[in-house]
This record gives C-alpha cells, sequence and structure tokens, in this order.
C-alpha cells in the first residue's frame, strides 16, 4: 500500500469518525410555523431557534390497557428550572418501551406529568400550550445517513481502483 492511499483512507476514517461523533448531538427537530414538531423515538431532539421554549415535563403515553406505559415524551428544564422537572426547555427526548432505550423510572416523572392513550395508529398527537407534537414520527436523518454511507464507499471504492 502507498503511503498517499494510506494517507488518503486514514483521511476518510477520521472525517467518518467525525461524522459519527457530530451524529451524537441534539437533532434540531422538524417544526412548523404552525409550532407543530414531529417527535421520533429515541432520538435527542433541539427546537428550532423559531419554535423558542417549551414547558418543560412529561408525556406518559399508556397501551390499550390504560395501565402499561408504552412511551414518554420528555421536554427537559434547561432553560429555567422551576423544579421537580418543570420549567422551560429547549431539549426533549421520546423514549419508546419497543426500542433499546429503557423507559425513565417513574420516580423520575416531573411534577405535571400528563397521561395520555397511545394512538393505534403509531403516531399519537399531543397538543398543549399552543405547541402541537407527533408523537413517533419516522426520524428525518434516516435517509441521509444512508447516502453519507453510499457516499464514503464510492470514495472508497474509487480510491481503490486509482492504487
Amino acid at each position: 500500500m502507498s503511503y498517499q492511499r494510506t494517507i488518503k483512507i486514514v483521511g476518510l476514517a477520521f472525517v467518518a469518525g467525525a461524522l459519527a461523533v457530530s451524529g451524537q448531538a441534539a437533532t434540531i427537530a422538524t417544526c412548523s410555523a404552525a409550532f407543530v414538531c414531529q417527535i421520533p423515538e429515541n432520538t435527542f431532539l433541539q427546537f428550532p431557534a423559531a419554535f423558542g421554549f417549551a414547558i418543560s415535563g412529561d408525556v406518559v403515553l399508556l397501551e390499550a390497557d390504560h395501565v402499561t406505559v408504552s412511551d414518554v415524551f420528555r421536554i427537559y428544564n434547561d432553560v429555567v428550572n422551576t423544579g421537580n422537572g418543570t420549567g422551560l426547555g429547549t431539549t426533549a427526548f421520546l423514549f419508546s418501551s419497543d426500542d433499546s432505550t429503557p423507559l425513565p423510572a417513574p420516580s423520575t416523572y416531573s411534577a405535571n406529568v400528563t397521561r395520555i392513550q397511545e394512538s393505534p395508529s403509531g403516531y399519537t398527537i399531543y397538543a398543549a400550550n399552543g405547541d402541537t407534537y407527533i408523537l413517533g414520527a419516522p426520524e428525518p436523518a434516516t435517509f441521509g445517513l444512508l447516502g453519507l454511507a453510499f457516499t464514503l464507499a464510492a470514495v472508497l471504492k474509487r480510491i481503490e481502483r486509482a492504487a
């Protein structure tokens, strides 16, 4: 393997690693001008600047038996902390029992916790304080990551052919 080829491969690996690390930061939530936000499961989200702040707290989604918790939508109090998980925040997370992220313990629920019935459609609409959240929406970044993988594979193949 030539020195230049080794440098190119190491450089590509560094770029891929940097992209993977930056992918762990909060994803900007997809929100409309009418304050409707799509919230995918198990994705740390930050609300766009135009959205402003949201009232912090927890929304517990219940299965058809009205007892079993299927999901917990949490808006963090990372801007103003008024105690017991309440306040104002710009970040959120939808925990789902269907995936590998464990649900938060009930002892950590906010003082203003709300319980609602999960929609059998897979998308549950939650409206509060002038904001509407579509809980369980598909993750918008999925196709972008797939495109990045194909691009990286093509670049590596091209480097291999040039050597």
